[in-house]
């Protein structure tokens, strides 16, 4: 016969507590720059800063610019991915929070537009920058 533990079962929504962490505390209200959004490690910390931190004021992504699709595209593609099934449900305007910037870390001032550099620039209190080449013969 098997044993398991209560922890093998653990029901996260049980363990969430009504009242702010510090973490929570500290991102209310806060816009937030993340470059890498499209990796591996960036989705993840995107992912979970909105499921965690409901106050969020805003997220910028910023994205590199695509041949075949444009950035509005790529950020429905993106919000299609199955980490932000549970997003979904337990939220479904979770992405209101996000505005997507076309940019590029290899181009200088990234690669951005002067209004949304500025806009970036005027309004974020917290980088994340998770971005990273992927092409280890450089």
């Amino acid at each position: 016969m098997d044993i398991y533990d209560a922890r093998d079962f653990l029901d996260e929504t049980k363990t969430e507590s009504k009242e702010k962490s510090e973490i929570q505390s500290f991102y209310a209200n806060k816009v937030i720059f993340l470059t890498g959004a499209s990796g591996f490690v960036g989705i993840l910390v995107l992912e979970k800063l909105l499921r965690t931190c409901k106050d969020l004021r805003k997220v910028y992504v910023l994205f590199r610019s695509s041949r075949t699709k444009q950035i509005g595209e790529r950020l429905v593609d993106y919000f299609n991915d199955p980490v932000f099934d549970r997003m979904k449900s337990e939220n479904p305007t979770y992405y209101r929070q996000v505005t997507c910037v076309q940019g590029d870390l290899a181009l200088d001032q990234l690669g951005l537009s002067v209004e949304h550099r500025q806009g970036i620039i005027d309004n974020t209190q917290v980088i994340f920058h998770v971005a990273a080449t992927v092409k280890f013969d450089e």
